[in-house]
């Protein structure tokens, strides 16, 4: 009997974690990774940024998708 409680309280762990770990990646196109062709080129070219949301990055000006504000330029 123990033997079945120990081994339901660790399937209830495992969905949990599974839950609240796998389901929370970012599901929208502007965070999907580069390859490496595309990042190389990038490092060299002019990239402005989102203050609220700096995983946001783009080639040229222009306003963050997710909240509306001033993309500006990286240092």
């Amino acid at each position: 009997m123990k033997k079945v409680n120990w081994m339901m309280t660790t399937l209830i762990a495992l969905a949990l974690t599974v839950a609240v770990f796998g389901g929370s990646g970012c599901k929208s196109s502007c965070c999907a990774p580069q390859s490496k062709s595309e990042a190389s080129s990038t490092k060299h070219a002019m990239q402005y940024y989102c203050p609220m949301h700096p995983e946001v990055v783009q080639n040229s000006p222009g306003k963050c998708p997710k909240c509306g504000m001033d993309l500006v330029e990286k240092p």
